[in-house]
């Protein structure tokens, strides 16, 4: 390939730079400041000063290699992204055959073939050159982060497009929308040790995440692909078993009281003393579970007090189980539970007199209900009070906010699957 570079002088820090494909190229960024300069007018002008360096890429730019049984060389190289994937752009030129891509994420490389025939379609499915290509995945909208060496349209940072991939086989079509214009790429799998062997490579500068569903993809046989997802997932569930390891330990030695009560419907009960329990810690929580008997269409409305023993002073907190059942023109049906629970947060150190009082009502309203036998009905309700106990409900609320973000990214890639 006969070299159709030319030498200018960047007026931001007065750095020789070659252009490689004069008369082709709009755009340079120099690789000496990074600035990006507009090569489409005879005086070269300045468009904007970065003030870092030019991005490291994985190809170093001017480099030649075969790939095809033809000579490329590398001229360009941008960095981009989505919202969970980052990947990198190479621009290849050969002066008779004109511009090529190479596509690097994740280690896995693609040739890209800009297309002169647009191939015809609806967003889910298109035909080009006899081939049905069917899309994956939804739209997905990139940006540029990072440019650097030469282009034939003017490009920077910041760019937007909005990128959908179709697929046949191991051939990838890739369309892409930017400022009304629509561009097709088509994308062929290139093993890295050819990359290597043609241009050599800078493995460290590789990028580490996949690419998304635009032009830069991952490999297209792969349902889920083998990316930060998965990795996510594992990093939940090992935070969630952490948590529960820890809120085992934290909650410390445990000591309970129980008793049972008998409640009359419509009628309430005294404070009953269920037992004593000791607070070890300086503080701990701690829970009242309460087991009703069988009932229907009844509520019991509980007060719990912890009385500490040294003070007298009191802690006090409600609870309530209710329970319902009937039909309706959908058929039975039933509501509540005769289970409640209540836990007290923040218990501080000392021993505690647990009692309980409450009260029972019917619904419909009966204030002479009674049981099968014709006396007046009441309902047992067993009370259990327990120090060192974990809250399940904190560790629910953990799990949920961990699981949030992966199960999202999931539902998002395959939703319009």
């Amino acid at each position: 390939m006969t070299a159709a570079g030319k030498a200018i002088t960047c007026p931001a820090c007065g750095g020789t730079i070659e252009i490689r494909a004069a008369g082709f190229s709009v755009n340079l960024a120099c690789q000496h400041c990074g600035s990006l300069l507009d090569v489409s007018r005879p005086e070269v002008a300045l468009i904007r000063k970065y003030k870092r360096a030019n991005a490291r890429f994985a190809l170093e730019l001017g480099k030649r290699g075969m790939l095809f049984g033809r000579e490329w060389e590398v001229v360009g190289a941008l960095r981009r992204k989505d919202q969970i994937a980052i990947w990198q752009e190479f621009l290849l030129f050969n002066p008779y055959l004109g511009y090529r891509w190479l596509v690097v994420a994740d280690g896995e490389w693609q040739f890209g073939t800009p297309l002169a025939d647009r191939p015809q379609g609806d967003r889910n499915r298109v035909f080009w050159r006899s081939d049905s290509f069917t899309r994956l995945g939804r739209d997905q909208q990139t940006s540029t982060t990072a440019v650097s060496g030469e282009f034939y349209w003017r490009v920077k940072a910041g760019d937007m497009a909005t990128a959908t991939l179709f697929q046949s086989g191991d051939t990838m079509l890739s369309r892409e929308v930017s400022a009304g214009e629509e561009n097709w790429t088509q994308l062929v799998r290139v093993s890295q040790s050819e990359i290597e062997q043609a241009f050599g490579l800078n493995r460290r500068r590789l990028p580490h995440r996949k690419a998304p569903r635009g032009l830069m993809r991952f490999r297209p046989q792969a349902g889920l692909e083998q990316d930060d997802l998965g990795r996510m997932f594992m990093l939940a569930l090992a935070s969630s078993i952490f948590a529960v390891i820890a809120m085992a330990v934290l909650a410390g030695p445990s000591t309970k009281a129980d008793t049972m009560v008998q409640i009359p419907v419509g009628g309430q009960i005294s404070p009953v003393r269920v037992g004593t329990i000791t607070v070890r810690r300086p503080w701990q929580f701690v829970t009242i579970d309460a087991d009703a008997s069988q009932f229907e269409n009844r509520w019991i409305d509980l007060e719990y007090n912890l009385v500490n023993r040294s003070s007298e002073q009191s802690i006090d907190a409600f609870g309530l189980v209710e329970h319902y059942a009937g039909t309706d023109s959908d058929g039975a049906w039933t509501e509540g539970s005769r289970h409640g629970d209540t836990m007290f947060g923040h218990v501080p150190r000392g021993t505690y007199d647990v009692y309980v009082s409450g009260s029972a009502h019917g619904w419909p309203v009966d204030p002479q209900a009674t049981d099968a036998w014709g006396s007046a009905e009441t309902i047992d309700v067993w009370i259990e009070a327990e120090t060192g106990a974990m809250s399940w409900g904190m560790w629910w609320t953990l799990v949920i906010a961990l699981f949030a973000w992966p199960l999202t990214v999931l539902w998002w890639r395959f939703r319009d699957k």
